[in-house]
């Protein structure tokens, strides 16, 4: 059986996901882009973008490739949004990794 919502499809844009998350970017430079919910801590969306640019350029100069997998072992912050638009520009692949993990659970995951 086949489920349909009351409410209207939703267009889904013909870009890629970095490209949308940054479409206003430079207009809304010095707006929060993230805000790290315990701390307040917040992340503008200029502060996005570049650092997105820069950590795809530093992965890209150390040879990391189309359809290559990054590992992010970090708690959830307002960076993972960097990191992983940061791959996906590149058009690789992020596996997030929970950072309570066990040794042996962290290399279940990464083997």
């Amino acid at each position: 059986m086949i489920f349909r919502s009351v409410h209207p499809d939703v267009a889904i844009p013909e870009t890629t996901v970095t490209a949308y998350v940054l479409r206003h970017a430079d207009r809304l430079r010095d707006k929060p882009a993230m805000i790290d919910g315990p701390s307040g801590r917040t992340l503008t969306y200029g502060q996005l973008s570049d650092g997105i640019r820069r950590v795809a350029t530093a992965l890209h100069q150390r040879g990391f490739r189309k359809g290559d997998v990054l590992a992010v072992y970090s708690p959830n912050l307002p960076e993972y949004a960097v990191v992983f638009n940061a791959v996906a520009s590149l058009g690789g692949i992020t596996t997030t990794v929970n950072p309570l993990y066990t040794a042996g659970e962290l290399a279940n995951q990464l083997t």
